[in-house]
C-alpha cells in the first residue's frame, strides 16, 4: 500500500511536469525533511522517480533534482494491481476467520 504522503507528492510531481527538489516539497505540500526524504526514497524502490545529484556553487551540500521516470498511466496501472492484490489477501483472511467460527 502507498501512503498519502507519497501519493500527494507524485499528484504534484504530475502536475508540475519537471523536476522537483526535496525543499520545494518540503515547502509546497508542508512536509517535514524526513517525510520527504523517506517517501523519496519508497517512490525511487518503486522505480517510479529518478534523481539528479546537483552540486551548489561554492560551499555547501549538494541537492537532489526528483524527476518522473513512468507516466501517469504506469503508476495508476501498479497501483490498481497492488489494491487488487490486498483486496484478495483479505478475502482469503476473511474465508479463514469465517471456516474457525462455523
Amino acid at each position: 500500500m502507498i501512503p498519502e504522503k507519497e501519493i500527494k507528492i507524485l499528484k504534484y510531481m504530475m502536475n508540475k511536469g519537471d523536476w522537483v527538489t526535496s525543499r520545494e516539497l518540503e515547502i509546497k505540500l508542508q512536509l517535514r525533511q524526513p517525510e520527504v526524504s523517506m517517501s523519496m526514497k519508497d517512490l525511487c524502490n518503486r522505480g517510479w522517480v529518478g534523481y539528479e545529484k546537483v552540486k551548489k556553487p561554492g560551499k555547501g551540500r549538494p541537492f537532489h533534482k526528483y524527476y518522473l521516470k513512468v507516466s501517469k498511466e504506469d503508476i495508476v496501472e501498479q497501483l490498481k494491481k497492488e489494491f487488487e492484490n490486498e483486496i484478495k489477501r483479505l478475502h482469503k483472511k476473511m474465508d479463514k476467520i469465517e471456516k474457525i467460527f462455523t
